[in-house]
């Protein structure tokens, strides 16, 4: 027979836990959201993903626990089952409730929830622990108060318990197991909910403000996310002091200018996997692009345009928020995604600017709703705003020709000025051109994947023709950039360069005229070429510099196979961080298949080693600390 007494214990045990998780979130509320501008309805998600964001840590944490209690803690000599019990049970969740008090006083240090970082933290502050106790004394007491609560109520709920040890091998899987498996079934679902994917720290970005993630959120989820994720954690680099870290290497920006705030609507296109190549006249790999073409005739064009990335969703962080996607993961999944930033679009709704993104996927397809939420775009649509899954490619979502002139469509709606992000699908893997253009675009001379942007090129024809004629179409920037490149020279030396090298322009309809621009410019170039195009006259964070700066030369940075890179007009350096040594040098202009590595070859480029050496560990000493210490926020 079932052990009803077990499984009504583990139902009073999770229960007791979850008010326990609510009475602290409520203290977080009252002590850094209680003037906040919070709507009911905002207020209402908040209570409702504070509970599924409470029930998930718990299931984390305490999942291991019933295991044992269900299955293992009559192995144990019967006067010794309540009392290990009682301390195991005990011993897990005080700890995380400690980190839980800690960071009702340790967020207003560094805005966000704790991670593994704080142990760190905690270790290097022991000597000061008298004086957190005197100021925080009352964290103390509550702690002490909770603690003396979860012992006595957790030794009151087991004290009920009964042993079972004489019971057959068929007896105690019917007693013992099925119910444990019912147990972490349900409280999973509960945890998870119906959706595909597991709750995130970043899960709620999906519903909220993300200024309000902090509190949805509880430390208990976001400290064993970042120790079980297998993230990239960071060094704190000392290569340089701090006085000459300033003048190698700031992310503080601030343009000179005079001229008043030029509310121009942007939109940002962000071309799936389109590679330099496409569109560069005489390549072998040129592409039938007319429309492109054209824009292109009329267009601000970057000839030596590179990505920070070589995945949509490091891409995508270095596009729109100027973040240099060095992590093995996304940012916005790293163990620093609770970090503060003010994205592009943060920055522009300070100026009265509406925000959105359009792409036909799925929604968060790739995580982009949680990202675009940290920075501050407000509106999303995707291919279920569409509404019509007959459009959908079957793989990805709904097919370009559709979904572009459909955002444009929605366009008319938004409110002016507005920034908007449309990010297109069919070029992605495997390509697919809708049956009733496929003849149309089944090109002579082109492989599947060229056809693919042939395609997208007439997409795009329909969302300009969707827009051209609207009153603020003239009064609007068009930035175009790839997410990354196809990696056609995956296999090659030279990919080391050419995998990254993608098309970049910017299109202001009327003017009519083509410029170009011959420097290295690099995906986190666009925020701070936006914000100077519009004359922005405030301080912000930025990783790149404007494409339009004429004083400092253009880079690119990247992270390709274990090793930093940097590249400029002429050559390309590799930093191995781990041994701290320079791994290549290349001068791809004179040698563009690579076959030279110039560090071996002499004694004639020490001195340019040594400034592009300089260069990035000024950068990676800059990503790290401002990483590490939430130093990414410029205001």
């Amino acid at each position: 027979m079932i052990n009803m007494q077990k499984t009504r214990s583990a139902v009073l045990i999770f229960l007791f836990l979850l008010l326990i998780y609510s009475l602290l979130r409520m203290i977080f509320y009252f002590s850094y959201f209680e003037k906040s501008d919070l709507s009911w309805a905002d207020f209402g998600r908040i209570i409702y993903w504070g509970c599924r964001m409470d029930i998930a840590g718990l299931f984390y944490l305490n999942s291991g626990f019933f295991v044992y209690y269900f299955i293992f803690k009559e192995l144990l000599y019967v006067k010794y089952q309540k009392r290990v019990t009682v301390l195991l049970l005990s011993f897990i969740n005080i700890s995380f409730i400690a980190i839980n008090i800690i960071d009702l006083a340790y967020y207003k240090f560094n805005l966000r929830r704790s991670t593994v970082d704080l142990f760190r933290i905690v270790k290097d502050s022991l000597n000061a622990t008298g004086s957190f106790l005197i100021v925080y004394w009352y964290l103390l007491a509550l702690f002490l108060l909770l603690s003396a609560a979860v012992i006595l109520v957790f030794n009151f709920i087991l004290k009920n318990d009964k042993a079972n040890t004489r019971a057959s091998l068929l007896q105690y899987i019917i007693s013992n197991i099925l119910p444990c498996l019912f147990f972490l079934f349900f409280s999973g679902l509960l945890a998870r909910g119906i959706s595909s994917r597991p709750i995130l720290p970043s899960t709620p970005l999906l519903y909220l403000p993300a200024q309000y993630q902090p509190l949805v959120n509880n430390s208990t989820v976001t400290v064993l996310y970042s120790f079980f994720k297998s993230q990239k954690k960071l060094d704190e680099k000392k290569y340089y002091p701090n006085s000459k870290l300033d003048s190698l290497y700031t992310i503080n920006r601030k343009f000179d200018s005079t001229a008043p705030f030029n509310k121009k609507n942007v939109v940002v296109i962000i071309l799936e996997s389109f590679a330099k190549e496409y569109v560069e006249d005489g390549d072998a790999l040129r592409v039938k692009t007319p429309f492109i073409d054209s824009l292109m005739k009329e267009s601000i064009v970057c000839k030596n345009a590179y990505s920070n990335g070589l995945e949509s969703n490091k891409g995508i962080v270095a596009l729109l928020a100027s973040i240099p996607p060095f992590f093995d993961e996304p940012y916005y999944y790293s163990v620093y995604s609770n970090n503060n930033i003010r994205g592009i679009g943060s920055i522009l709704k300070e100026e009265g600017y509406s925000t959105s993104f359009f792409m036909g996927a799925g929604y968060d397809h790739y995580g982009f709703a949680k990202f675009s939420k940290m920075i501050g775009i407000d509106n999303y649509f995707s291919g279920l705003d569409y509404g019509n899954q007959k459009h959908s490619d079957g793989n990805w979502g709904i097919y370009d020709h559709y979904f572009l002139p459909y955002a444009g469509r929605q366009f008319k709606q938004l409110k002016k000025p507005f920034f908007s992000v449309v990010f297109n699908l069919s070029s992605h893997y495997p390509n697919k051109i809708p049956d009733t253009l496929k003849e149309r675009f089944t090109i002579k001379g082109q492989n599947v994947q060229q056809n693919s942007i042939s395609y997208v090129d007439y997409s795009l024809r329909l969302f300009f023709e969707e827009i051209k004629e609207d009153p603020w179409y003239k009064n609007t920037l068009f930035v175009f950039s790839a997410d990354h490149n196809f990696f056609w020279h995956a296999k090659e030396k030279a990919g080391l360069y050419k995998n990254f090298r993608i098309p970049i322009f910017f299109y202001l309809p009327g003017q009519c005229v083509r410029k170009e621009l011959n420097k290295p410019v690099q995906q986190l170039d666009i925020v701070p070429s936006i914000l100077d195009l519009l004359h922005y006259g405030h301080s912000f964070m930025s990783f790149g510099r404007s494409v339009f700066d004429t004083i400092h030369t253009g880079v690119a940075l990247n992270n390709f196979n274990g090793l930093y890179q940097i590249l400029d007009s002429s050559y390309i350096f590799g930093y191995d961080e781990k041994s701290e040594r320079p791994a290549y040098l290349y001068n791809f202009k004179a040698d563009p298949s690579l076959t030279t590595n110039l560090l071996k070859a002499g004694q004639g480029f020490n001195q340019r080693s040594a400034e592009m050496e300089e260069k990035i560990k000024a950068v990676i000493q800059r990503f790290n600390y401002s990483m590490i210490n939430n130093k990414i926020l410029v205001e």
